[in-house]
């Protein structure tokens, strides 16, 4: 017979495939799908497909918050509608803006849920007070600064939101065995290395690592049947707490001492070295009354410890040290409480009275003539915008916590004396304004501190508006290690 040799094959596919050609036809087969979407045109087309179905589902999301916004929008122009007429004259050059959209339905739909007048709500003195600063703000920088204004707002919202999440992971877990072991281990091995670090006197080195540790322990806890492992996270984490406050004591960081010592004190409210720290720390931060109850709570402690005498003879020399630093800190003050800050932090008087305190009459032998400051160059001038905007910048930087504390160590190490504080105060609040005199267009200078000062000060005195005097009153008390906790702004401020 005929050898017929081998069959023709079936043709490839232009994407290399040999399909089934009944599949190929039949467009209700998988396996026709499969094959099909093996092309890329045929997944290049999904993938658009895909892309406009997204797009299609975000469009419909703004435009269903877009009808809600207005219908939001619709309510509360009906209410203002039996508004009294100041008030619709206050709200209605601004009312375009979403700012205040959304604050009046704030309130609107508070009042509704409350089943509250809006118009009560409106004539409240809080709600005045907020629209006239909206309106005053509005005026002075239109819908520009409407809008930094609504960014400033979102980042609030957002920061407190991240601060609640963050209560909520603060919260301690369960622990198991196994865990509580490295934990334990993890603890014990802060505890070693902190304490080499301390004899040595590598204060800041201590802190930190005893911080790891605290910060490893307070993250968990222990089932409440489990009594003996219970006591052992707890003792570790207690004396590690009670290292971290005598380190950041040793550091002047008073603030950091007091919040380990009351995190040691809630773990056992006995203990008597906690007290003490808590003690030193008001006293450092000049919280007398405060620090006046800490240490009778230490006395009462020590009247349950073995050396009980010991420990109630350095209470007495503890009260009467601390009586010292209280009338010491009351005759720093005295002068200072009775003058008034009476041309603010930029005006013409002032600059000229800290430049007349960067000298130090204690540290010099004999009295020398005063050079003339140099002719002060401008380069750089400000809107009144722009000043407020600097005056924010440098509010967030003064702001910083370490920034604070040093400040408020400054003023301890200067007696609490005025020309003393100021003339010290310069180099500290230098090292915050560098970056700032840097982005701004300033010299990096003593001069550039000067220009800069002279750029805010162009809108003080009398013309100054309100807004603005609001920015800088929180910018100085900053600058001042605010008015409380050992800070100089009540002192200097009035």
């Amino acid at each position: 017979g005929f050898c017929l040799g081998p069959l023709p094959s079936a043709p490839k596919t232009p994407w290399g495939g040999r399909p089934c050609m009944a599949a190929m036809t039949d467009a209700n087969s998988q396996a026709f799908w499969n094959e099909f979407m093996r092309r890329p045109d045929a997944k290049e087309a999904y993938q658009a497909d895909l892309r406009l179905q997204e797009k299609k589902v975000a469009w419909l999301r703004e435009r269903q918050a877009i009808e809600e916004r207005g219908e939001q929008r619709r309510k509360v122009a009906d209410a203002l509608e039996e508004a009294p007429a100041d008030i619709k004259k206050l709200i209605a050059p601004m009312f375009h803006i979403r700012m205040v959209d959304q604050f009046l339905w704030m309130l609107y739909d508070e009042c509704e849920k409350k089943g509250a007048s809006f118009q009560e709500k409106l004539r409240d003195a809080q709600t005045l007070s907020h629209l006239q600063k909206l309106r005053e703000h509005f005026q002075d920088g239109g819908e520009e600064r409407m809008e930094d204004l609504e960014k400033q707002w979102y980042s609030i919202c957002n920061e407190v939101v991240a601060d609640e999440e963050q209560k909520k992971e603060s919260k301690p877990r369960s622990i198991d065995i196994h865990t509580l072991k490295h934990v334990l281990e993890f603890g014990q091995e802060c505890q070693r290395e902190g304490n080499a670090k301390f004899r040595e006197g590598l204060y800041n080195e201590a802190m930190l690592i005893y911080s790891q540790g605290d910060e490893m322990m307070k993250k968990w806890k222990v089932e409440k049947h489990m009594k003996n492992e219970d006591k052992w996270l707890k003792d570790y984490h207690l004396a590690c707490l009670k290292n971290k406050a005598q380190a950041a004591l040793k550091l002047d960081l008073f603030q950091t001492a007091l919040e380990a010592a009351d995190a040691a004190l809630e773990i056992d409210a006995e203990d008597h070295k906690a007290w003490y720290r808590k003690l030193q720390a008001e006293k450092g931060l000049g919280k007398f009354d405060e620090a006046e109850e800490s240490l009778k709570s230490l006395e009462n402690v020590a009247q349950w410890c073995p050396d009980r005498r010991r420990i109630l003879q350095d209470c007495e020399a503890e009260r009467k040290r601390l009586l010292v630093a209280r009338s010491k800190h009351k005759a720093g003050t005295k002068e200072m409480l009775g003058k008034a800050f009476q041309a603010g932090v930029f005006s013409s008087d002032r600059e000229r009275e800290l430049e007349a305190e960067q000298r130090h009459p204690e540290l010099e032998e004999r009295p020398k003539p005063a050079l003339p400051p140099r002719p002060l160059e401008r380069k750089v001038h400000l809107t009144v915008a722009l000043a407020g905007d600097l005056l924010d910048a440098l509010a967030d930087s003064y702001g910083d916590r370490l920034f604070q504390e040093r400040v408020r160590k400054c003023a301890r190490d200067s007696g609490f004396d005025r020309r003393l504080f100021l003339s010290r105060l310069k180099d500290v609040a230098f090292e915050k304004q560098k970056p700032i005199l840097e982005r701004w267009g300033f010299d990096v200078s003593e001069q550039g501190v000067r220009e800069m000062t002279a750029a805010i000060r162009d809108h003080a005195g009398k013309d100054m508006p309100s807004w603005l005097r609001e920015k800088q009153d929180r910018c100085l008390e900053l600058l001042y290690g605010g008015r409380e906790d050992g800070g100089m702004a009540a002192a200097l401020m009035g």
